[in-house]
């Protein structure tokens, strides 16, 4: 009996990191269809696009919903600040524009897309390369999408068949009841997984199967965004000053942001509800996408206080 339930529990724990190979490699894909146009034509004009906010906010959001990573897009940036091709205050607002950015795979997911979509979308796609090699970059975003989904279907059919096992369910739920507990658990997640975005998806899946609700997921969220530095502050430790003043920018940035939506999250939560009812799966990506585009709109303003508090931790 005990030699079947590890080998059950063995098998689920294949079948979601299968699920998360897929998805993985799906925004792989994703991210390097897009990279070379992101690299070529974009980082030329970087830097004059990028003297304006908005404009800089719009680039960032851009930038990261191609490269379908946050982290990637900052990587970036910090990499252009470190050869001088673009300023650090320029910078900061690609960084927040960037925070946005990443939320459009968590709204992506919210829609459901059924397995009888996948499998249509692998027909066309297949159609697609028979037809015309001119399309291999749309072929590559559809392949991208699908292992998305595939991935996302396998590890949500598994995380139902969990909520049988009363043992890992009731973890769950002890861990996430104490607020401050699935804060930090929301930090080690991310910055163990190394993407926020396979992190929120984790928690759309659960909050969806209710094995978490959606009151105690947020506190795991706001974590999940801080955890997200980790790979710019590792990404920073090889550049120069003006590379680390940029990592440094993109966490306090979220430092900042996840402080006030902590303090208010009961209400946070109570709005969300209120916006998006009956649909955990939107409900988080609605939570993700207003705490990083409000947390832009409060600071945006200040963006050159943060050039300037960079500059004072990591000196010239």
């Amino acid at each position: 009996m005990t030699l079947g339930f590890n080998l059950i529990n063995v098998i689920y724990i294949l079948g979601i990191l299968f699920g998360l190979l897929l998805f993985l490699l799906g925004i792989k894909i994703m991210s390097n269809t897009f990279e070379n146009i992101v690299s070529i034509k974009i980082r030329s004009r970087l830097n004059k696009l990028s003297s304006r906010k908005l404009l800089g906010v719009a680039l960032g959001i851009i930038m990261t919903g191609l490269l379908q990573s946050s982290s990637a897009t900052t990587i970036i940036i910090i990499s252009l600040v470190h050869g001088s091709l673009i300023d650090l205050n320029n910078a900061v607002p690609i960084i927040m524009g960037a925070n946005i950015g990443t939320t459009l795979t968590a709204q992506i997911i919210a829609f459901r897309i059924n397995m009888t979509t996948q499998y249509f979308i692998i027909i066309v796609l297949v159609l697609i390369i028979m037809l015309k090699k001119k399309y291999k970059s749309f072929s590559n975003v559809l392949l991208g999408l699908t292992l998305i989904f595939s991935g996302l279907e396998v590890i949500s059919v598994i995380m139902s068949s969990l909520k049988t096992i009363s043992i890992l369910p009731y973890l769950i739920a002890k861990l996430s009841d104490n607020k401050k507990i699935a804060f930090l658990l929301g930090i080690l997640i991310t910055s163990i997984i190394q993407s926020s975005s396979t992190g929120i998806a984790m928690l759309q899946i659960m909050a969806s199967t209710k094995m978490i609700p959606v009151i105690n997921a947020i506190p795991i969220m706001l974590g999940q965004n801080i955890g997200t530095c980790v790979n710019t502050i590792i990404g920073s430790l090889a550049t120069n000053k003006a590379g680390k003043q940029a990592a440094i920018i993109h966490l306090f940035f979220n430092i900042i942001g996840t402080a006030i939506f902590y303090l208010i999250i009961e209400k946070f939560y109570a709005f969300i509800i209120f916006i998006s009812p009956n649909n955990p799966a939107r409900q988080l990506a609605n939570a993700h996408t207003i705490f990083n585009t409000t947390s832009t709109i409060i600071l945006l303003p200040f963006s050159s206080h943060l050039a300037k508090f960079s500059k004072k931790i990591i000196r010239e």
